[in-house]
């Protein structure tokens, strides 16, 4: 018995080292290499995500151009929307008069637009006189497509809307003491049904600030009243077609370059002075990428 005792702890004594050397090669075969296990490159960090389902990390990119049909492209706010527009890397229908009161035609080529500083029916600047755009006239680029047509015409307007993304309106206009004046709602009946039925319903409108105050009474006759009754027509117009429209209301906004050296606020009246037509532009191209605005009237004013 006592040699079969000592016999057993004889191999119980040869069996350790063969214990850790089963264990080592055991160790050494499920652990990769160290070099794949390190988290000081960018290598080995993609490496880990795509061994373990991770999604790569993605660089940011720019926002996806959009398609902009604008109405009322030649104007002096037109002009400076449509440049700023393409500069940022837009595609831009202009749709233009087919009877231009300031020159024989608008047009030159369908890459170029020559601006009039007229608006669609009664030109900017004192009522009956034509008030030339005080700014390079022509705009030339091959993302700009330039249309004739009828500005008030439904069946145009909706033959020209699908493929667009927004509709820019930048009509200007200034109606005559006691007569009455329709041009922003006559046109928002062309384009509001042609939204509607084309699928197309994000909406930029260039007003007044006379429509973040009360409307007036019907049967006003000052200059201001008028316009400001025909602005809240054309508005009436847009929610009655659902559209998700955003409206800038300016005071007296005169040519200015780009700037971005202005606030906003929605429904505040905003300061009437040093708001320009290139701080307008630029409320309008940011809002292309922001859509932070949604069925708001935004009231602009230098800083």
């Amino acid at each position: 018995c006592l040699c079969h005792l000592f016999y057993l702890i004889y191999l119980h004594i040869c069996s350790i080292p063969s214990l850790f050397f089963h264990s080592f090669f055991f160790l050494m075969i499920r652990r990769p290499p160290r070099s794949t296990l390190s988290s000081s490159s960018a290598a080995s960090d993609v490496y880990k995500r795509q061994e373990y389902g991770g999604p790569p990390e993605q660089s940011m990119s720019t926002p996806e151009p959009k398609r902009v049909l604008c109405i009322g492209a030649t104007g002096r706010s037109g002009l400076m929307f449509v440049e700023s527009a393409l500069s940022d890397g837009h595609l831009v229908t202009g749709v233009v008069r087919s009877e231009p009161s300031n020159g024989p035609n608008t047009l030159s080529s369908n890459q170029t637009i020559v601006g009039t500083g007229a608006s669609s029916e009664v030109l900017s600047g004192q009522p009956g006189e034509p008030q030339a755009a005080p700014h390079a006239e022509v705009i030339q680029h091959p993302n700009l497509t330039v249309v004739v047509g009828d500005l008030k015409s439904e069946k145009e307007l909706a033959a020209l809307l699908p493929g667009h993304d927004v509709v820019v309106v930048t009509l200007g206009g200034w109606p005559e003491e006691g007569k009455p004046f329709t041009l922003h709602q006559d046109v928002a009946r062309a384009y509001a049904p042609a939204m509607q039925a084309s699928g197309v319903s994000r909406l930029f409108v260039c007003f007044g600030m006379g429509l973040l105050f009360p409307p007036p009474e019907q049967g006003a006759t000052g200059v201001f009243d008028i316009l400001r009754i025909d602005m809240f027509a054309a508005l009436d117009v847009m929610q009655r077609h659902e559209l998700d429209y955003t409206i800038w209301c300016p005071g007296d906004f005169p040519h200015g370059p780009r700037s971005e050296a202005y606030v906003e606020a929605i429904g505040e009246p905003p300061s009437m002075e040093n708001v320009t037509t290139g701080m307008v532009a630029d409320a309008m191209c940011k809002e292309l990428r922001e859509n932070k605005y949604s069925k708001q009237l935004v009231g602009i004013a230098s800083k």
